[in-house]
């Protein structure tokens, strides 16, 4: 059984609602929807922050359901469509076991780790976490909350905006992080898309020297030098020529930089006993700026020295190779599970959760993030939002898109 969807764009929030809870009601009719739905997930743009709290009350009275979990953001999306720049909403209606959820915040604890549920399932396995991303420390939160689950895997997003964002945990917060922590019984899959591919001759780096920011050596030589080796452009270091070719090779790293295509991959600290999402784990961060005299290169990010990295390309074509992967991915996954059950397992719905840097910045057209998920996975019930960060496993991502599944 499907969950239900709905999604609206309107700058009056009672309105916003009316739209979707005609929607709501229609799919209701249909026999292939989920009925008794037990959780909501919502997402609004900032021009409905304001009214936030009326929309949530309206959400709850009118639909019965109590627990909701969601965020504001500075676009939303849902199936199909995205909302950029407009006032809009974005709803999913599921139903779940009893005892198989549990929405959390600062105010309401998660089970602890270990604890079972009535049907012997780990209580505390997964969570979908929603995150402001003005609190203080928020990689060690992230990861904290990882470690309070059995799988040590989390997936979810910043949210986000001009205004001071708020999550949304059966009520409106400000500040650390809320969700809901789902079950082991709960199937769901998630995966992670990158949408980068390494320079043309680019290699796993280690960063030999350096300080915050700013990279001086990747095994132990100037870390401009081998972003130049790794970008395949190689230095003639004949005196009649090299001032020449320098200002060449400058110029196309220069090139790269001011399209906002030239980035760093970091991989991200041992994860531990956590699960690993995605094939290539790494952090990507865009590169500031290079210092030829210097030999240094500046990125988006601390970097200390033993960190593993390589430099990378972000663009239009890597992006929707490495969707259509991830999709390719829980395709797959949900055919192995039908073989293992010798029945049919069927998505039911999904959360998306991708970067404001992405979506139609990256895709081109506003709407071609989704219609690649669509070519790849159907008709889905899908809702989900761009913010300013993405959380997969125990990691908070740049420039990435989550996506996960309900089956």
């Amino acid at each position: 059984m499907r969950f239900r969807y709905a999604h609206a764009g309107h700058p009056d929030g009672g309105t916003a609602v009316e739209l979707c809870l005609a929607q709501l009601a229609a799919q209701a009719a249909d026999d292939s929807t989920q009925r008794r739905v037990n959780l909501g997930f919502v997402y609004l743009t900032e021009g409905l922050l304001a009214q936030a709290g009326t929309i949530l009350a309206l959400l709850k009275a009118h639909t019965g359901v109590s627990n909701w979990v969601g965020a504001s953001a500075p676009a939303v999306c849902a199936t199909g469509v995205e909302y950029v720049d407009e006032p809009a909403l974005a709803i999913l209606l599921g139903r779940f076991e009893p005892g198989s959820f549990n929405v959390f915040s600062g105010a309401q604890r998660p089970p602890a780790r270990g604890t079972r549920t009535d049907r012997a399932s780990s209580a505390a396995y997964t969570a979908l976490v929603h995150a402001d991303p003005h609190e203080p420390g928020l990689p060690g939160l992230i990861d904290d909350m990882a470690h309070k689950l059995d799988s040590g895997s989390l997936f979810g997003g910043l949210a986000g905006g001009r205004e001071a964002p708020v999550t949304i945990a059966d009520r409106l917060l400000r500040g650390g992080l809320s969700g809901v922590v789902f079950a082991s019984d709960v199937p769901l899959v998630s995966r992670l898309a990158q949408g980068c591919h390494p320079l043309p001759d680019s290699r796993r780096r280690k960063v030999t020297g350096g300080r915050d920011n700013l990279i001086t050596r990747l095994d132990d030589e100037r870390a401009f030098d081998a972003l130049l080796q790794d970008a395949g452009i190689v230095e003639n270091v004949a005196a009649a020529d090299a001032g020449e070719r320098r200002r060449e090779a400058l110029a196309q790293l220069g090139a790269l930089g001011r399209r906002g295509l030239l980035f760093v991959g970091i991989e991200p600290e041992p994860a531990g006993a956590g699960e690993r999402l995605g094939r290539d784990d790494y952090l990507v961060r865009p590169v500031l700026a290079i210092d030829p005299s210097r030999g240094s290169v500046a990125v988006d990010a601390p970097v200390e020295p033993g960190r593993t990295m390589r430099f990378c390309v972000r663009d239009e074509a890597a992006a929707r190779k490495d969707l259509t992967r991830i999709c390719a991915e829980i395709r797959e996954h949900l055919h192995e599970q039908s073989e293992r059950q010798r029945r049919e397992v069927a998505a039911k719905g999904a959360i998306y959760v991708s970067c404001v840097g992405r979506g139609t910045q990256l895709f081109g057209e506003q709407g071609e993030e989704l219609r690649v998920i669509g070519q790849q996975l159907g008709d889905l019930p899908l809702v989900g939002f761009y913010g300013g960060g993405e959380i997969s496993g125990r990691s908070l991502y740049g420039f990435t898109g989550v996506l996960t599944v309900f089956y």
